[in-house]
């Protein structure tokens, strides 16, 4: 079998966007963390490339996260 590429959580911060006027409210921000599982496609100086699906030959549902954005990426491994 091909070795994959690895497997990583990553916990990051999404941007959030408010629609419409605020007419003076107190704006609620909501920065909790979010995470993404995935195969580790691309680990570039601004940021990651991670895939839901992998195989050998092709990959599907991509992601890329800015590294400002990452609190924290822990890799798991490859499939073994």
């Amino acid at each position: 079998m091909t070795k994959s590429p690895d497997i990583v959580v990553v916990q990051w911060i999404d941007a959030c966007h408010y629609e419409g006027w605020q007419f003076g409210e107190d704006t609620q921000i909501d920065a909790n963390p979010v995470f993404t599982v995935g195969f580790l496609i691309k680990r570039e100086k601004e940021g990651y490339l991670v895939a839901q699906t992998w195989c050998p030959s092709d990959k599907a549902n991509l992601i890329f996260i800015p590294k400002g954005m990452v609190n924290k990426l822990t890799i798991l491994g490859d499939l073994k």
